[in-house]
C-alpha cells in the first residue's frame, strides 16, 4: 500500500547499529538506522553526537551497563525531558536502558524519554 509517499508491503524491518562505545566521541548516524546499541565501559564525559537527524524520526538506543556498572551518561543539550530532568542511567551491572527520542526540526530538539532496567 503507498500512504503519503510512503509504501508498505506488510512488515518493516530496521536493521541494528552498534555504537562504538567512546567516552568523549560517540555518533549515532541517523541515516544508517532508527536503532542502536552500545555496551558502557566507562563514563560518558561528552555528549554524542547525533548526526543527520530528519523532521518526525523517532531513535531507539539500547544502552547495556557492562559487568561493572554504575556507568553515567553527559545527554546532549538538545535534549528536552520530561519535566526537565534528564534521565539517569541504570546502575546494575549488565543492566538494559532504552533511550527513546524524537527529533523536530521546528525545535531543534530531540524529546526524549528513558525506560530502565530490562530484566
Amino acid at each position: 500500500t503507498t500512504n503519503g509517499g510512503f509504501v508498505s508491503n506488510g512488515s518493516a524491518n530496521t536493521p541494528t547499529v552498534a555504537v562504538t562505545f567512546s567516552a568523549t566521541a560517540m555518533t549515532l548516524d541517523c541515516t544508517r538506522s532508527n536503532v542502536f546499541t552500545t555496551t558502557f565501559t566507562a563514563n560518558v564525559t561528552t555528549a554524542p553526537t547525533i548526526s543527520n537527524p530528519q523532521d518526525g524520526q523517532s531513535i531507539n538506543w539500547f544502552i547495556t551497563q557492562d559487568a561493572t556498572g554504575s556507568r553515567t551518561m553527559t545527554w546532549p543539550t538538545s535534549f528536552k525531558w520530561p519535566g526537565g530532568t534528564a534521565g539517569v542511567l541504570s546502575t546494575a551491572a549488565n543492566s538494559v536502558d532504552l533511550l527513546v527520542a524524537t527529533y523536530r526540526s521546528s525545535t531543534g530538539f530531540w524529546y526524549a524519554s528513558l525506560t530502565k532496567a530490562f530484566a
